[in-house]
């Protein structure tokens, strides 16, 4: 009786498993359906604050240039992106990351990601402003929104 019990736990295991590989990972399929689903069910949860925010948000930043640096860990190290970007009205009118991974394989995920983000972030007010992967690039997200914290810090009013 033990060993089918034994085997059905291994099976949940394994199944669980998976699914957290698939979730870290992704297929460029699932990317922007994941991207937007986050998203979407990030923006209806928050409506009322966001209408108030959203109001007020011109008021809390300052029109302007902005930079910021951030960092975060890989599979091949440390690894820091650059991000600039330029608020009217209110609200991000253009964003421009630059690449600074010196391994390979980082900076082609940072290029997958600038190549992206202006869709994902354009528009929007700064406190709007989370992105948890773009463009098939997850981890650079943590570096990404570092470095609109440091620009949050920079342009309050």
């Amino acid at each position: 009786m033990k060993l089918p019990a034994h085997k059905k736990m291994l099976s949940a295991a394994a199944a669980a498993s998976v699914l957290l590989i698939t979730a870290a990972c992704g297929s460029s399929e699932s990317d922007g359906a994941s991207t937007t689903d986050t998203a979407t069910s990030a923006a209806p949860s928050d409506d009322a604050a966001t209408d108030s925010t959203d109001d007020s948000a011109s008021g809390d930043f300052a029109d302007g240039d902005y930079s910021g640096e951030g960092s975060y860990s890989n599979p091949g190290g440390e690894s820091t992106v650059k991000v600039d970007l330029t608020l009217a009205d209110g609200k991000v009118s253009d964003v421009t990351v630059t690449p600074e991974a010196t391994n390979g394989t980082s900076k082609q995920y940072q290029e997958q990601f600038a190549g992206g983000i202006a869709d994902q972030v354009v528009g929007k007010g700064l406190d709007e402003i989370e992105v948890s992967k773009v463009a098939g690039s997850s981890l650079t997200s943590g570096g990404f929104n570092q470095a609109i914290d440091a620009i949050k810090a920079e342009a309050q009013a």
